[in-house]
């Protein structure tokens, strides 16, 4: 990729991922890698597997149940209620006593964070496209066919109970994210997805609410990169989902979202 893409050896491709930087060469190289190995290792295992397991992928998606208004709206507050909760989440699991652990886990959080920030370092709102096509819209397609599609339907012929299936697809979604701190995020998001596909018996209403939760996270990247770039200012998204208040909205519109989406 490197190679065709801006005439880099292996040697300095490898570099510029391992080590982001934040020249347009390295934006990129990130950017597209990062497609590349979702594609390599998440897309086309799904449809092999599904191939040689003789899936129908149409049939398992539920793609030819027609979306609801309702659903649709409900996955939408859905999403929207889970970005403070994932957050409030992932800020407890830090304070947790991990010990040596912690230190080892801190080291790869901040690491994946500097990788992700520097994908999502975005000036024009062409690159705001292309970040929320990239990294949110093909892996909530993807994600949700391999996890809530794939995986459940593989696990309900081996569980007996569909919860335990659930659970399991759940909890291999948040491991696969290889990121400690938000596993616990990660898995509540792969358990609500999971009820839904369940409860709907499609997969578009979770790739909606997988998708404005993803591109939730670029657009508010973007909007705070454009504030810094015009003030100076910082805007620290944190500590503003970490008050009080943005939960007391939270809740009901989270509440809103699931009463909506699992409404028979």
């Amino acid at each position: 990729m490197g190679k065709v893409l801006h005439g880099l050896t292996a040697e300095q491709t490898q570099q510029l991922l391992n080590n982001p930087s934040r020249t347009a060469l390295g934006i990129n190289v990130l950017r597209w890698g990062n497609l590349l190995q979702f594609l390599c290792f998440m897309a086309l295992p799904a449809i092999l597997v599904a191939a040689v397991a003789q899936f129908n992928l149409i049939q398992i998606g539920g793609y030819k149940i027609k979306p609801t208004a309702n659903k649709t709206l409900g996955s939408i507050l859905l999403a929207l209620g889970m970005i403070p909760a994932v957050a409030l989440l992932t800020a407890l699991c830090k304070h947790l006593p991990w010990g040596n652990l912690g230190t080892l886990f801190a080291k790869f959080d901040t690491k994946r964070q500097a990788i992700f920030e520097a994908m999502l370092d975005m000036e024009t709102y062409t690159e705001l496209w292309v970040c929320i096509g990239i990294l949110a819209l093909i892996p909530a397609i993807f994600e949700e066919l391999v996890f809530r599609g794939l995986m459940f339907n593989m696990a309900s012929n081996t569980f007996r109970r569909k919860r335990t299936a659930v659970l399991f697809q759940a909890f291999v979604f948040a491991t696969i994210h290889f990121s400690p701190f938000e596993f616990a995020g990660i898995f509540a998001m792969g358990l609500l997805f999971g009820l839904i596909y369940v409860s709907t018996g499609s997969l578009w209403y979770s790739t909606m609410a997988h998708f404005i939760f993803n591109a939730s996270t670029v657009v508010v990247q973007f909007i705070t990169l454009k504030h810094f770039n015009a003030t100076g200012i910082y805007f620290n998204v944190e500590s503003w989902l970490a008050q009080p208040a943005v939960y007391i909205i939270a809740i009901p519109i989270t509440s809103a979202g699931l009463f909506l989406t699992l409404k028979k």
